[in-house]
């Protein structure tokens, strides 16, 4: 785009005002502005909704935005803290009044904004606000208002970081809250796989993605971006499955919501390493497993494989990595433990073991609740000779 010098700006405004730099442009048949502003001043020029008050009335005829969920704003805030290079997409206003938009007028042209518009370009230029005015949140409610809580309480984590502000006018209040509906529906969440596969500040997800490229049978079958393995691919476990194995490693249930004692587990430098070494050694055991190599010999065959073992699922890696998490916290020479991890998987893990029957296996499906599987560890454990846990002796000989 070419330069040119500003002439004028159509200036002249009350003292009572701010002007703030923005693109006009054309969106959806209505006018929209583009701007941005410090995230120091964010606050107050935002409307949010509150925090729902207990036996408030829900329905109102006024309410056009979901109400502020504190958790999920003090988990922004957090973020916030924690991330010095953060990342936090654009807020979506709307202004119930026209904005005094004022385009910039150059030396030697005439700005032309319609034409502009119509020909899918946009008008730079300044908005005039009152300095008392507020525009009401579309999307971004709980982002505005973390953003302003840490205005007040710690400036210096937003210090020198500005949000970009798209502003749309609208006075229709049914439209406005179309709108708001068409915003969320419109963004889908991302899977447990992606935050795992993109999440590596979570010391978890870090380990296993360090495993996942540093072991290369896993780099090359491992499916990264779904939740599960399809029928026809020639992938063997997911990046969760991977993910649910390190935390069983690791002397955690998997199957059992997250808990701030896991995370602070991994969080320890000291314990991260060794997980990852104990990862290292299981999963390098792992591929030498009668239907894993096989797999890996014959990659075609993979899906009919799948069929056969309970190894090759999820379910049976929550079950291999169980019993490998109790192998590493009984024996503490590495010698002892790859003996163990050998003896693990070399048992025969296919579906026609009878163990398996009634308890992770019926009518040919693979089950995966918490009960089939504390029965089928229980009953492994008692196999191979190990100590049971006083809460594991219900399981033998049981079938779920």
């Amino acid at each position: 785009m070419q330069a040119h010098n500003v002439k004028s700006m159509s200036l002249g405004s009350p003292t009572n005002t701010i002007q703030i730099p923005a693109l006009k442009y054309r969106s959806g048949q209505r006018i929209w502005y583009a701007a941005t502003i410090p995230y120091q001043t964010l606050g107050k020029f935002i409307q949010t909704s509150a925090v729902k008050k207990k036996n408030q009335q829900i329905i109102q005829k006024d309410i056009k935005n979901r109400f502020l969920d504190k958790n999920h704003k003090e988990g922004i805030k957090n973020y916030i803290k924690e991330e010095k290079e953060f990342t936090l997409p654009p807020i979506t206003l709307v202004s119930y009044e026209k904005l005094d938009f004022r385009p910039y007028q150059f030396e030697g042209q005439q700005v032309n904004e319609q034409e502009i518009l119509e020909g899918g370009g946009s008008v730079a230029g300044i908005i005039v606000l009152p300095i008392d005015y507020e525009f009401e949140c579309l999307d971004g409610n709980h982002r505005t208002a973390a953003i302003r809580d840490l205005a007040n309480e710690s400036a210096d984590n937003i210090a020198e970081s500005s949000m970009l502000l798209n502003i749309v006018h609208e006075d229709r209040p049914k439209k406005i809250r179309q709108d708001f509906v068409d915003v969320n529906k419109n963004a889908k969440q991302t899977t447990s796989s992606i935050n795992t596969l993109f999440n590596t500040r979570d010391p978890i997800s870090s380990i296993v993605v360090d495993l996942t490229e540093e072991i290369e049978y896993l780099n090359n079958t491992t499916e990264r971006l779904s939740t599960n393995v399809s029928k026809l691919s020639k992938d063997i476990y997911t990046i969760n499955n991977l993910k649910n194995a390190v935390i069983e490693m690791a002397g955690f249930n998997s199957q059992a919501s997250s808990t701030q004692k896991v995370k602070d587990f991994f969080s320890d430098e000291d314990h991260s390493k060794l997980i990852k070494e104990h990862g290292k050694m299981f999963f390098e055991k792992l591929k030498v497993n009668a239907a894993i190599a096989e797999a890996l010999r014959n990659p075609e065959k993979t899906p009919e494989i799948r069929n056969q073992y309970v190894i090759t699922t999820g379910t049976g890696m929550v079950i291999a990595s169980r019993i490998a998490g109790y192998i590493f916290s009984h024996y503490d020479h590495s010698s002892e433990q790859e003996r163990e991890l050998d003896r693990l998987f070399s048992y025969d893990w296919s579906r026609a073991n009878k163990l398996f029957w009634g308890r992770v296996i019926s009518n040919d499906k693979i089950l995966n609740s918490r009960e089939s599987i504390a029965s089928t560890v229980a009953n492994l454990k008692h196999d191979f000779g190990y100590e049971l846990e006083e809460n594991e002796y219900k399981y033998l000989n049981n079938n779920y």
